[in-house]
């Protein structure tokens, strides 16, 4: 008996292999080529990462290590995992009220900015994120050796799979939404993920990974030509479409110490959603060569580069983590290319499992993220919150069909702190010009009356339609409910 149950317990391996294998296979050449910024930085790469509020550096388990720590590859299970989860939360943007004398004045059309009373959408707060519901696969096969082991996993919105917004961080949203955005959560995260990797265990105290997550993007050419000036209505336009390529590098290792310690090391390199290219503009009447250029630079998502260390104790039937997270936010760029002067950051979080029976794990983690964003007293009005998270989770393993399934499932809390904001009063505003950080002057002093030569009255001052003014107030709450099968 005991030899046949060998037997069939090396061919249920052998399966399990070689479905494993087929698996990654289709996810890494059947899934479409669409991906952007990376939801789990914000809640985790699968059920045990978020309900151990993602401190997984030293103790990744499963395909979540490819996001995790490659390395930690070296030591997963070939399987297949499936998870669905969903977001939640109450995040808000409360705009203070603006004093009077400040509205960009007509000038009788000769006002060098848009008009207040001619904007097309009223000053308003952000009340709500939408939600993110999504699915996560991912699978991890041993190609047939002890020590090697690859893997890939992806998540997949449910709730439409691509989204790209942009917007402008000052004054020229009014002509748009006239609402400030947050900046590093929300339509953000809405996005697929596709990362996958290779690990070995080069010693019996040394393990090395590397792999890759990946972005597509676009070069975009829309030629248009205009009949009649006065009927913009009527315009033809023809585009010219390229898909490109971004692959961000993932480099992680793992050192076994002595006393149940494990140490591991990650690199997350820089990766960007960018739409490169521009609009020409051809209008009747004009002459050769002189078509209007219009430059287009998008980034409607992006994932700065990390490095991350992460220590785990597994004495006995607990395990405890800790990592820390140094986010090189200081080159990230907005949605419209432009640096946006953030600061580097460091993050901390913390996790715990414990084995409670033979077939049940509990666990807890805790969190703080720091926000990249210094105080918008200038001209911008980036939005984002320290945040402060907790999540609870548990892993149980059960027969189906005379073979093992593990259920796992976890819930997440995300608490924004709040965070007020005041414009700076200046003696004097600079004109808003390209560069300018201040809170800027829309109509300078010195705009003149063409038929008098005379300034307008109605341009000394402060003039601006800046969302962001006088200041404004955000925080709220986020919230994650996920499951997930092994097999």
């Amino acid at each position: 008996m005991k030899m046949i149950w060998m037997k069939e317990n090396a061919l249920a391996s052998q399966l399990s292999r070689a479905r494993a294998l087929a698996a990654l296979s289709v996810l890494l050449v059947a899934l479409p080529s669409t991906a952007a910024a990376n939801p789990f930085d914000v809640y985790g790469s699968g059920a045990r990462s978020a309900a151990m509020a993602g401190a997984q550096v030293a103790s990744a388990e499963g395909p979540a290590a490819v996001y995790d720590n490659v390395a930690e590859l070296a030591f997963a299970r070939p399987g297949i995992r499936l998870g669905a989860f969903a977001t939640l939360g109450q995040a808000q943007i409360l705009l203070k009220e603006r004093p009077a004398g400040y509205d960009v004045p007509d000038l009788d059309g000769n006002s060098p900015a848009l008009p207040s009373d001619q904007t097309r959408r009223g000053r308003s707060d952000t009340m709500e994120l939408a939600p993110l519901y999504g699915v996560v696969i991912g699978a991890v096969t041993d190609f047939g050796s002890e020590r090697t082991r690859g893997g890939a996993v992806v998540m997949l919105p449910t709730n439409g799979l691509l989204s790209m917004q942009t917007h402008f961080a000052d004054e020229r949203e009014r002509a748009f939404s006239n609402q400030l955005h947050f900046e590093l959560i929300g339509e953000r995260l809405r996005r697929p993920v596709i990362e996958a990797g290779i690990a070995r265990e080069l010693t019996d105290w040394l393990s090395f990974g590397v792999g890759g997550t990946y972005l597509p993007g676009a070069r975009a050419t829309t030629e248009a030509y205009v009949r009649d000036p006065a009927d913009q209505s009527d315009v033809g336009l023809n585009a010219d479409i390229q898909t490109t390529n971004a692959w961000g590098l993932l480099a992680g290792a793992t050192l076994t110490l002595p006393a149940d310690l494990r140490l591991g090391l990650v690199y997350r390199g820089q990766v960007a959603f960018a739409i490169e290219g521009g609009n020409e503009v051809q209008v009747r009447g004009a002459g050769s060569g002189e078509d209007t250029r219009q430059v287009i630079s998008w980034i409607p998502t992006s994932s700065p580069a990390s490095l991350r260390l992460g220590l785990a104790w597994s004495p006995g039937d607990v395990v405890l983590t800790a990592d820390a997270r140094l986010t090189f936010w200081s080159s990230h760029l907005d949605t419209q290319g432009q640096d946006a002067g953030f600061t580097d950051t460091l993050e901390a979080r913390l996790g715990a499992e414990w084995q409670s029976s033979a077939d049940t794990r509990l666990r807890a983690g805790l969190g703080f993220v720091p926000s990249p964003v210094p105080a918008q007293t200038g001209r911008t009005n980036y939005v984002d919150n320290h945040r402060a998270l907790a999540s609870i989770g548990a892993e149980h393993r059960f027969a189906l069909w005379k073979r093992e399934v593990v259920a796992a499932w976890y819930v997440q809390a995300h608490h924004l702190l709040y965070r007020t904001t005041d414009k700076d009063a200046l003696s004097s505003y600079p004109d808003c010009a390209p560069g300018e950080t201040r809170l800027c002057d829309e109509v300078p002093d010195d705009t003149r009356d063409p038929r008098t030569g005379q300034p307008y009255a109605e341009a000394q001052g402060l003039q601006t339609g800046n969302p962001g003014f006088p200041g404004f107030s955000s925080g709220g709450w986020l919230g994650a409910v996920g499951f997930e099968l092994h097999y």
